[in-house]
C-alpha cells in the first residue's frame, strides 16, 4: 500500500495536480505514519482481499510451473545459469498472466489513494465493485489491462527469485561445501531478494501507472 501511494503521490506532483508538495510525506516511514494517522490503520491493508487472490493464483502456479521445469531439465553435473533464467523468466510470467486481473483490482483498490490525494472521494470499495467496474469499462478485455508490462515485471522478479536463490544456494553448496540448511537458505534468500527488487522495480512503477490510468467507455486510456 505504501508502495503504491509513492509511486501515484509522484506522478501526481510531476502532473501538477498536486502544487503544494512541500507539506506532503515523502519516504516509506513517513508516508506510512501520514496513512495510519489520516486514514487509519486499517489503510495500510487496502486492497488486500486481491492481493491475498493474486497471491494464491500467482505463487501457486509459478512454483509449481518453475519446479517441474526444473525437475525436467536438471541433471545429475548440476544446474546451469542459463537454464535457471529460462525456467524463472517462464514460470513468472505465465503465472502473472493468469493472475493480472487480480492484480489491476489490487493495484486500483489502492490507487483510490490518488482520489484522496486530489480532494476526491473514493469510488471502488469492494473487489465485486472493482471487476464490474473494469468490466463495464473495457470488457473481458480489459481484465487483463497493463498485463504487458505486468508480465515483463513478473518475468524480472522471478529471475530475480527464484533463479537467484536456486544458483546461489547451489553454488554454495559446491563450491565451498555448505550443508542443505538455514545458513545456506538465508544467503540464498537475501541474494534472492535484493536481485528481484532490484530487477523488478522500474517495471513495477510503470505497471502500477499503466493500471491507474483512466480509460474511457471503450477501454482506451485517456
Amino acid at each position: 500500500m505504501v508502495k503504491t501511494r509513492l509511486q501515484i503521490q509522484n506522478e501526481l506532483i510531476k502532473q501538477h495536480i498536486i502544487l503544494d508538495s512541500k507539506n506532503l510525506p515523502h519516504g516509506m516511514f513517513r508516508i506510512g505514519v501520514n496513512l495510519v494517522k489520516h486514514e487509519g490503520v486499517l489503510s495500510l491493508w487496502a486492497g488486500v482481499t486481491p492481493a491475498v487472490y493474486r497471491q494464491v493464483v500467482y505463487t501457486g502456479f509459478r512454483l509449481v510451473i518453475y519446479e517441474n521445469f526444473r525437475d525436467l531439465w536438471k541433471k545429475n553435473e548440476g544446474f546451469p545459469i542459463w537454464q535457471a533464467i529460462i525456467i524463472g523468466v517462464s514460470s513468472g510470467a505465465l503465472a502473472q498472466f493468469i493472475a493480472s486481473p487480480t492484480d489491476l483490482v489490487k493495484s486500483m483498490m489502492q490507487a483510490e489513494g490518488k482520489r484522496k490525494l486530489e480532494g476526491q472521494a473514493p469510488r471502488i470499495k469492494s473487489v465485486n465493485q472493482a471487476f464490474v467496474e473494469i468490466y463495464k469499462q473495457g470488457g473481458f478485455r480489459g481484465l487483463w489491462r497493463g498485463c504487458l508490462v505486468n508480465v515483463q515485471r513478473a518475468a524480472l522478479v522471478n529471475l530475480g527469485d527464484l533463479a537467484t536463490y536456486d544458483y546461489v544456494k547451489h553454488f554454495l553448496i559446491k563450491k565451498f561445501g555448505f550443508r542443505d540448511d538455514y545458513k545456506v537458505h538465508t544467503m540464498s534468500s537475501i541474494m534472492s531478494g535484493l536481485v528481484a527488487a532490484t530487477m523488478g522495480t522500474p517495471a513495477d512503477l510503470i505497471k502500477t501507472r499503466v493500471m491507474c490510468q483512466p480509460t474511457d467507455s471503450s477501454g482506451k486510456f485517456v
